[in-house]
């Protein structure tokens, strides 16, 4: 059984208490996110081609877009995480004062015992229903991502290249433009690569240069988006929102959403609501 504990949205994107009790398949999120592992099971994570291991004195930052993974090292043994969502404006207008974008540099980051009692303490408050108000959530976040950047800086100085605003290849932005814009009928990278007169391979490695992840799991970040956006903010039945993002059957979006996610959509949708 997987749960999340607790779904709570805010100005600066979204956070989950989340108990994973299985893998999590290779997907990709439009937010820019950072991992917290709370307690429970050794889990690792795969980013591109590097595998680390989430532990209570590190804090995982992965860029919007970037492929990863979640593996558990005992099936039997579930691991609990605090993540956070955050949105690139959120996180770009908070850390204005470095002129750009930042570009995290690396997915690994030490963390001292302030920030991990830090996540400890808003991990517990969501569990225990003794949520703070919106304005108290928005500020305990930002402390929290202000002091994980802050120590990052100490061991990585942080990238200041302006990726999302740079925003690649032409190319390359009318083939995501085109699978937004299709997002009810996924087909073949090799057909989008023709809507947009790349190869495969060629089409392949701008995806993989530019944006960390492959054609494939882009497309379902798209639809997984516009999944957890709909699940928390409409009451349209679970055969409308399955058939509208693409999938032949409810129970196949229901798998897709908990391979990515952790979670049935309809939990998910539960958990958001009562948050």
């Amino acid at each position: 059984m997987v749960d999340v504990y607790s779904v709570v949205n805010g100005a600066f994107g979204r956070l989950e208490v989340v108990q994973y009790s299985h893998d999590l398949v290779m997907h990709a999120h439009s937010e820019t996110h950072f991992a917290f592992w709370l307690y429970g099971g050794d889990a690792y994570v795969n980013v591109g081609n590097n595998q680390f291991k989430c532990a209570r004195n590190l804090v995982l930052g992965i860029n919007s877009l970037a492929s990863h993974d979640l593996k558990l090292v005992d099936a039997y043994s579930p691991a609990f995480f605090l993540m956070l969502y955050l949105e690139d404006r959120w996180l770009d207008e908070t850390f204005k004062h470095f002129g750009r974008p930042v570009v995290l540099p690396s997915v690994e980051f030490s963390i001292i015992e302030d920030i991990q009692d830090a996540s400890w303490k808003l991990s517990r408050c969501l569990l225990t229903g003794n949520k703070p108000s919106p304005c108290e959530l928005d500020s305990q976040v930002k402390w929290l991502i202000d002091n994980t950047v802050e120590q990052a800086m100490k061991m990585h100085p942080l990238q200041l290249v302006p990726v999302r605003r740079k925003m690649v290849d032409y190319r390359l932005r009318v083939a995501m433009a085109h699978m937004r814009e299709n997002i009810d009928n996924p087909t073949a990278a090799e057909k989008v690569a023709d809507v947009v007169g790349l190869s495969r391979s060629r089409f392949f490695e701008l995806f993989n240069t530019q944006l960390d992840t492959s054609p494939h799991v882009y497309w379902n970040s798209v639809r997984l988006e516009e999944a957890v956006k709909r699940l928390r903010f409409s009451d349209e039945n679970m055969t409308t929102l399955a058939m509208d993002l693409g999938f032949s059957t409810p129970g196949n979006f229901s798998r897709f959403f908990r391979e990515h996610i952790g979670v049935t959509p309809s939990t998910y949708r539960r958990l958001s609501y009562a948050a």
